[in-house]
């Protein structure tokens, strides 16, 4: 039996015409918008809780420095009370009663984040809600592409999107915790302690705040995929090892100046984001190195 042009197309049950590509495209648009609808009506009912692990790193950093504030007073108090014990408690805490360590709010940072306009509060919670529901309904809507884009691909690309995917979003994953649980309580402290709590108000605000630890965490879990796009390159003989490692030194300057952009301005979360980056980069030279395909025997080569 004669073999039809069809038998040899791997898309031959996928083909569609440009306007049919454009209806499936709105089609699983759709899909994936109403996904992270109704996750959205969800998480607004969820979003005070959500702001509270949201929250955590800030409510860490100023705990610290709390503490620091209330061991320092308490040794001035006691060395003023040694000198002069008329002094009263009151001058420093809020009541005489030594178990109750609660300094007077001049003197140490404000625990609870603001908001400084009428509808802040609002939008806030809405951004809070929306971050939810991207975490909940997110990979439906990527799930949806990928129907749409795995149409288009070869047996083999399809496989390498499998095994590569998993390896991304555990990458991924790993940068986001890294900056939610190690960079953004660093950072916040420093920023905390950049002046003494009894001359400067540390008074911050709920959306500026989300603001920096959201691009902290996503930034970090790009930056998490640098091994992965290298090897990537290497295997696509786009880039080499030697080219990679030439180009070392400069990436350690990038990475400091990338760091200093994406980070509050300290350098110490400068450097927490700039050293990471650089270890990154030494896996994804070995991931360039093993990457890299052998030459081709040459046929007159002795075996």
């Amino acid at each position: 039996m004669a073999k039809s042009e069809d038998d040899d197309d791997p898309f031959a049950d996928t083909r569609m015409t440009l306007g049919e590509h454009l209806v499936e495209l709105r089609r699983r648009l759709i899909r994936g918008a109403i996904a992270i609808v109704v996750a959205l009506c969800v998480t607004w009912s969820y979003y005070p809780e959500l702001t509270k692990v949201l929250r955590r790193p800030m409510d860490e950093a100023l705990a610290q420095v709390d503490a620091e504030q209330r061991a320092k007073y308490e040794a001035l108090l006691a060395e003023e009370q040694k000198a002069d014990p008329s002094v009263r408690r009151t001058k420093y805490f809020l009541t005489e009663d030594p178990t109750d360590t609660r300094l007077l709010d001049r003197l140490t940072v404000t625990p609870r984040l603001s908001v400084l306009g009428p509808a802040d509060g609002f939008f806030a919670a809405m951004k809070v809600s929306l971050y939810g529901a991207l975490a909940v309904a997110g990979p439906i809507l990527l799930w949806q592409m990928w129907q749409f884009i795995a149409a288009g691909l070869y047996k083999n690309e399809r496989r390498a999107i499998f095994k590569y995917f998993p390896i991304s979003l555990a990458l991924f994953a790993g940068g986001v915790s890294f900056g939610y649980f190690v960079l953004c309580p660093y950072g916040f402290y420093f920023m905390a302690k950049a002046y003494p709590p009894e001359d400067i108000n540390n008074l911050s605000g709920l959306n500026e705040y989300l603001g920096v630890v959201t691009t902290i965490v996503l930034a970090l879990g790009a930056l998490f995929q640098l091994p992965l796009v290298m090897n990537a390159l290497a295997r696509l003989e786009l880039v080499n090892f030697a080219q990679f490692r030439k180009f070392f030194p400069y990436f350690v300057v990038i990475a400091f100046v990338v760091g200093g952009i994406v980070t509050p301005p300290d350098p110490y979360t400068q450097t927490f984001v700039a050293v990471p980056a650089i270890v990154l980069y030494a896996v994804g030279m070995l991931c360039a190195r093993f990457a890299a395909k052998k030459p081709a025997a040459s046929p007159g080569a002795r075996p």
